[in-house]
């Protein structure tokens, strides 16, 4: 082979990049640095931009109770959510890869993926439609005679993490089904072929070896679920101690830009932060486990 041809062959990778990197530094780089120098703008008691530079906004950012608060509170909502997300994930993976019938693995992975298909947006208000005083569970309940008057169902956290749970779940069964798939068929067999019980193949065998799938899946789900601000906002009102629903609040109504900006930049810090350390975790036990 000439030399010109494998210098051509060497940089064929980089010219199919290209298109890629160039949108990625356009649409998320470049705003990212704007949003950085915007977050280190001063302001006057109008909320206009001043023409000099500080670290005024995180300084509020990270003295204020309130901030530090919805900080917690985000991160300890997307936390529970990742749990229940893997937790519910798991017996729906299961099913997807031992499910021996495609037209029915089909099926699932349509129900599945369905939701992924539809805007969060109808999503949501079709969970108000559902949790409203006049919806439908409470006037099953009603009919039911378990209730008297309508539960307060919306407009609380607990609402909000289980919209969460119901958007982001196909999120962890996703790799969760791909972790299940790799594991070889005659591995519980053999297992179990050795004298071990049904419940110790899959706590010694199974379990383990599903580990990176369920952290990639709680990774995910976390990101996003601290992030979000649509569906807390629909579902648990613009009270909720959340951080997103701080931003949105300094960003649209308030038009603090600058603070709007530092809280961005803070949430997204500590939302990588955590995320680098499950990752970091992750590998760990990929390399306790398959030696590499």
């Amino acid at each position: 082979m000439s030399r010109a041809a494998i210098a051509g062959r060497s940089w064929f990778p980089w010219l199919m990049l290209t298109p890629g990197m160039l949108f990625l530094i356009a649409f998320l780089v470049a705003p990212g640095l704007l949003l950085a120098a915007l977050s280190l703008r001063d302001v006057d008691g109008m909320l206009m931009l001043l023409p000099t530079y500080s670290f005024s906004q995180y300084i509020k950012v990270f003295t204020s109770a309130g901030y530090l608060g919805a900080l917690g509170t985000t991160l300890w909502v997307a936390a529970l959510t990742a749990l229940l997300c893997v937790l519910l994930a798991w017996p729906a993976a299961w099913l997807l890869v031992n499910t021996r019938s495609r037209a029915w693995r089909t099926v699932l992975y349509v129900i599945l993926i369905s939701p992924l298909l539809t805007s969060v947006v109808i999503r949501t208000f079709a969970w108000i439609v559902l949790l409203a005083q006049n919806g439908l569970v409470n006037d099953v309940l009603r009919k039911l005679g378990v209730i008297d008057s309508p539960l307060a169902l919306l407009w609380n956290m607990k609402a909000v993490i289980v919209a969460y749970v119901q958007v982001m779940l196909p999120f962890a069964v996703l790799p969760l089904a791909t972790s299940l798939g790799e594991i070889p068929p005659a591995l519980p067999r053999a297992s179990q072929s050795l004298g071990a019980g049904a419940r110790h193949t899959f706590f010694h065998v199974l379990l383990p070896l599903t580990v990176p799938g369920m952290m990639s899946g709680a990774i995910i789900v976390f990101a996003l679920a601290a992030g979000s601000y649509v569906t807390p906002l629909l579902i648990g009102g613009r009270l909720q101690p959340l951080l997103p629903i701080n931003i949105y609040q300094q960003a649209l109504q308030i038009a603090d830009l600058p603070l709007a900006a530092a809280l961005s930049l803070t949430l997204l810090a500590v939302t990588a932060l955590i995320a680098a350390v499950m990752s970091r975790l992750q590998k760990q036990w990929e390399r306790r486990v398959y030696g590499h």
